[in-house]
């Protein structure tokens, strides 16, 4: 498996997640300061610094905190042989498959505890969830809702290359955490474990005629595009 990695946007988040902490931080220790000689102002900079880290702690579990998402992924598809390419963070989608047949957009969850879809609506009852959305983990949202956006966007890129061959367009969402336990009924969406990943896509890939080769060096060079990606 060939993989597409965007390192430049990698890069670029990991000084945003660095210098929103030394913000965060100092806004912080510049309410704790006034909090006895303007408590108004103070109140305004504990509030902005909680929101900054909060932030901060946000983007480094995304795109910096080991294991990066990225990474788990490469390694949940090793294997995979050189007809499927894997590329991340390159927009329009932040992990996208180009198989035999089509294109995959994987949606990386980290979420654990007992996780319930039950066609589009989804539910989490971890313990603990609300400190840990409190201290920066993101809560689970829709993952289906974020899949179709990313479906959207790559449809809108590509154009007449979906249009003219017929490009059979599919999304999966992978829950990699070891301590998540999913109950599925009639998702709008796969949804499977980590260990589950790879013969998914695989049978995804099988289920459609493999494309012209030229179709997908045709596809391959719109998803990279004029953007900064180096292979790896």
């Amino acid at each position: 498996m060939r993989v597409v990695r965007n390192e430049a946007l990698i890069k670029q988040r990991l000084k945003l997640t660095q210098r929103g902490s030394l913000i965060g931080m100092a806004l912080l220790l510049g309410s704790l300061f006034l909090a006895w000689r303007n408590q108004a102002v103070s109140w305004v900079l504990l509030i902005a610094g909680f929101l900054v880290a909060m932030t901060a702690v946000r983007i480094g579990n995304r795109y910096v905190r080991p294991p990066r998402r990225d990474t788990v992924l490469d390694k949940l598809l090793k294997g995979l042989d050189n007809k499927y390419e894997l590329y991340h963070y390159l927009f329009p989608a932040e992990h996208l498959l180009l198989t035999p047949s089509g294109l995959i957009a994987i949606r990386m969850q980290e979420h654990t505890g007992r996780i319930t879809v039950q066609g589009n609506r989804w539910r989490q009852r971890p313990a603990g969830l609300r400190l840990k959305v409190l201290l920066g983990e993101a809560g689970l949202g829709n993952p289906f809702d974020d899949l179709r956006i990313e479906l959207a966007r790559t449809s809108k890129v590509l154009g007449n290359l979906l249009t003219e061959n017929s490009l059979p367009l599919e999304g999966v969402v992978v829950f990699y955490s070891p301590k998540a336990q999913i109950t599925a009924e009639n998702p709008a969406f796969p949804v499977v474990a980590a260990g589950d990943l790879k013969a998914t896509v695989r049978a995804m890939a099988e289920a459609h005629p493999a494309l012209p080769p030229r179709t997908r060096k045709a596809i391959a060079a719109a998803l990279r595009g004029e953007r900064q990606a180096e292979e790896g």
